[in-house]
């Protein structure tokens, strides 16, 4: 609600006072062309590849697996993964926090019985901090031995040697973290542009982390030195995005990460609309969070790593929600009981500049990323498309931060629900928005004003591009289905209570 009286406003002052209006959209246009630069720039850097080091010996690795209401058939999955591990010192401890129905964790516990002492398993009726908060919870009953620690999501399937492969980038005693890629096993070539969408950030973005000294963790398939996580205080339970913030803390503590383009497990990426526009309001909203810990650690940290984290950091964001708000003014501006003045002409001009500058700065990062990957243009357009489908979620997510709106962590689903969403349920501010701007596309060529119309279907589109995004996306459903009932059949003895 909000956020809808911030727009409103305004759409209003842009009528009636645009002089007011244009400052913004200045410095708004500013803003991103700033960010567009320096997106593009990184995008163009060589491919890094990080030293490794021989004779890591076999310290002893604790890995972490937190869930939430996940399908026990695909934890137990990934849980068995890891009993294949080509390593022999290490541990793993699986949480389920906050899950109510017994039928869903107790198969999991069942089944981690069966694996012997070096696999623990912990139920939780109730634990605050979102994953941050299972993950310290871990932190607290490790064994004694341990050195490092993985933390891995609930759906990932790891080759047998990810430890010993991440434990051989800890070239020297400042290395705290090793990221890896992540990589989707429902991946199919009718959602092969949504995998793509996520392939380009790690494509340009941990590329540039590395080059600028600048490794964030993202979630999953990462590695920490134990002594360093526990010297920050492991994991902050107020973040969205736990992983985005513990790598600005370990910057700040004077260590450092490394990212290791190499694919080393495969997960599973959201089904439909709903699973995934609710995973990037996570990460923008989350990323707006760290954004606010990053201004604290300017002049602490080289400037260098500094801005690279900026750059990361606002991967998710877009700066659209004056521009449109200020554009949706026009339907109205165009009746003849309103004047068009010069204010209101540099108001369009403003407006559209910034949503041009984004959106053509989006297209060079994935022509140029997804092109250095082997893929096509029109590989890398579909993606683009895809990245802009979110472009209200991505304008959004900073200004409900700022606004100390609440945001809660919810688990990204990635198979069947029982009862499916809505299309419009999770469309209705796109559609909204993008008919009102056809609504002034036919306005402006009605009363002559035909040089709004590039603006308007430039910003519709970019809005309606949300029907793209479930078009590609919908036949993941079927496909993860699937996985899921392979993998019910083979655990299916462990699948009922006592």
């Amino acid at each position: 609600m909000v956020l809808v009286l911030f727009f409103a406003l305004i759409l209003v002052a842009s009528v009636f006072v645009p002089q007011y209006i244009v400052i913004l959209l200045v410095l708004n246009l500013l803003t991103g062309l700033f960010l567009s630069i320096i997106q593009i720039g990184i995008a163009l850097l060589p491919h890094f590849k990080p030293k490794r080091k021989d004779g890591i010996g076999q310290p002893f690795v604790s890995i972490l697996v937190p869930a939430y209401n996940e399908p026990p058939a695909v934890l137990m999955q990934t849980i068995e993964t890891l009993s294949q591990l080509k390593y022999d010192q290490f541990e793993v401890l699986i949480i389920d926090n906050n899950t109510k129905d017994e039928a869903v964790w107790r198969p999991v516990a069942r089944f981690v019985n069966t694996l012997g002492s070096r696999f623990r398993f912990f139920h939780k009726g109730h634990l605050d901090g979102f994953k941050a908060g299972a993950l310290n919870y871990l932190l607290e009953r490790l064994d004694k031995r341990s050195e490092y620690v993985a933390v891995l999501d609930a759906d990932y399937l790891v080759r047998e040697d990810f430890l010993t492969t991440a434990l051989s980038y800890f070239s020297d005693n400042k290395v705290a973290l090793v990221q890896f890629p992540q990589q989707y096993r429902n991946r199919i070539p009718e959602n092969q542009p949504i995998a793509d969408e996520y392939r380009h950030f790690f494509g340009i973005y941990m590329n540039m982390a590395n080059h600028l000294d600048c490794v964030p963790s993202t979630g999953t398939v990462s590695v920490y030195h134990l002594p360093v996580l526990q010297r920050i205080g492991g994991f902050r339970g107020e973040a969205l995005t736990e992983d985005a913030d513990v790598g600005l803390r370990i910057y700040a503590a004077g260590f450092r990460g490394i990212y290791v383009d190499q694919p080393i497990g495969n997960g599973l990426m959201p089904y439909d609309l709903e699973a995934y526009r609710s995973q990037k309001w996570r990460w923008a909203f989350g990323n707006a969070q760290s954004l606010k810990t990053l201004s604290t650690l300017f002049g602490k940290i080289p400037f260098i790593s500094w801005a690279g984290f900026l750059s990361h950091l606002t991967a998710w964001h877009h700066f659209h929600f004056l521009p449109f708000a200020a554009l949706a003014a026009f339907p109205f501006i165009l009746l003849p009981i309103i004047p068009i003045t010069a204010e209101h002409r540099e108001v369009l001009i403003f407006a559209a500049l910034s949503i041009f500058v984004t959106m053509a700065a989006k297209l060079v990062l994935f022509m140029v990323t997804l092109h250095r990957q082997d893929g096509t243009i029109m590989q890398a357009f579909k993606a683009f498309v895809v990245h802009m489908g979110m472009t209200l979620v991505y304008s959004e997510a900073l200004l409900a931060f700022l606004f100390q709106m609440k945001s809660v962590f919810v688990r990204t689903n990635k198979f069947i629900l029982v009862k499916m969403p809505s299309l419009l349920k999770n469309s209705y501010g796109e559609l909204a928005l993008g008919l009102w701007y056809a609504v002034g596309a036919v306005a402006a060529l009605l009363y002559g004003e035909s040089s709004m119309v590039v603006a308007f279907i430039m910003a519709a589109s970019a809005l309606l591009s949300i029907y793209y995004i479930h078009l590609k996306i919908s036949p993941t459903k079927a496909y993860s289905k699937k996985i899921m009932e392979e993998a019910e059949r083979k655990y299916q003895s462990y699948m009922e209570l006592d």
